[in-house]
């Protein structure tokens, strides 16, 4: 679904930073050491990690090869935990996500490169859970859509742009249209009205 491919795609940049080879650097502590490594396109990732063991703990962050930036993350036990920062080239945030013991857990935003809030919304044992909402690129509240288990389930509502009501409906496992549809043109008219089973609706009444 849309809202699960936007909030899981981050994973990826975070995985490939862990087998990332190259020079390495390693600066001991009495408990800590802070290692450092340059993969072979220039990318740096540096962070802590317990002497005993080499598991992750406390500061990670990546730089671009010109030195911007692009991650910060914290680490418990050599698992995510706490609050993990993507950030594009230009400094600005991309990505903000939660977690707690390695699992999606709290809030989750997404910004647009102009650095508006495109998506909010929260994570409940590693699943979308509740309201979440997105915005244009320009501010106004694109939409309201409440998730559960990952998948939208229950009430949705979209909008235009001036801030007058879109569509108003369910969501039912997943974007299937459930039950009574509304539409809206751009001055807040109820235009049509649908009846909806699995994302198969039929227009019941429709403005002349």
């Amino acid at each position: 679904m849309r809202y699960l491919l936007i909030a899981l795609l981050p994973l990826a940049a975070l995985s490939s930073c862990k087998n990332a080879g190259g020079d390495q650097a390693v600066k001991d502590t009495p408990q800590l050491q802070t290692v450092e490594v340059t993969d072979s396109t220039g990318y740096v990732v540096k962070y802590t990690r317990r002497a005993f063991d080499y598991a992750k703990e406390g500061e990670f962050s990546r730089r671009s090869p010109d030195g911007k930036l692009l991650e910060v993350a914290h680490f418990a036990s050599d698992t995510l935990h706490g609050l993990r920062v993507l950030f594009y080239e230009t400094g600005d945030t991309q990505i903000v996500e939660t977690y707690q013991n390695g699992n999606f857990e709290g809030p989750y935003k997404a910004y647009y490169p102009n650095g508006q809030l495109e998506l909010i919304g929260q994570y409940v044992g590693n699943t979308m859970d509740g309201e979440w909402k997105r915005y244009y690129d320009t501010g106004e509240l694109m939409e309201i859509v409440t998730l559960r288990d990952n998948l939208e389930n229950g009430p949705f509502k979209e909008y235009y742009k001036n801030g007058k009501l879109r569509t108003e409906g369910t969501y039912k496992d997943g974007d299937y249209e459930n039950g009574l549809l509304k539409k809206y043109d751009e001055s807040g008219t109820l235009i049509q009205t649908m009846n909806c089973e699995m994302g198969v609706c039929r227009t019941v009444w429709k403005k002349d």
